[in-house]
């Protein structure tokens, strides 16, 4: 005979294989045969885990979602894209330092206050 606390470790571990069908499932894109595979339950049985998880669990299912794994190849990436705007950074600011000797070379030559000239 069951006691309590049987019932509530039963439910418990229910509660775990739903979040992992989830996972394997949904994020890790594992398809249903390998799924059943691993876990040791029928296709309708999945099925069903799966609605009870994403209907129990709205929020998790959200943070799930958005947790993604950074490989090499998307670190990778990120370290050249940061490289790009470092470069483009660099020659903004040597444009933008142009852009002010510009002006007080204008002003100091020619007299001309050029950040006042286009506005009229």
């Amino acid at each position: 005979m069951k006691t309590s606390k049987d019932y509530l470790r039963s439910s418990m571990d229910r509660v775990h294989l739903r979040q992992e069908v989830y996972r394997l499932y949904r994020l890790e894109n594992l398809p249903l045969k390998d799924v059943m595979k691993k876990t040791g339950l029928g296709h309708g049985t999945v099925y069903q885990y799966l609605r009870t998880f994403e209907a129990e669990n709205p929020e998790l299912v959200v943070q799930m979602k958005k947790r993604k794994d950074v490989t090499p190849d998307d670190y990778k990436k990120l370290q050249a894209e940061i490289a790009r705007l470092q470069s483009e950074l660099k020659q903004e600011k040597l444009r933008a330092d142009f852009y002010e000797e510009m002006v007080a070379f204008g002003k100091e030559v020619y007299g001309i206050d050029l950040k006042k000239a286009g506005t009229k």
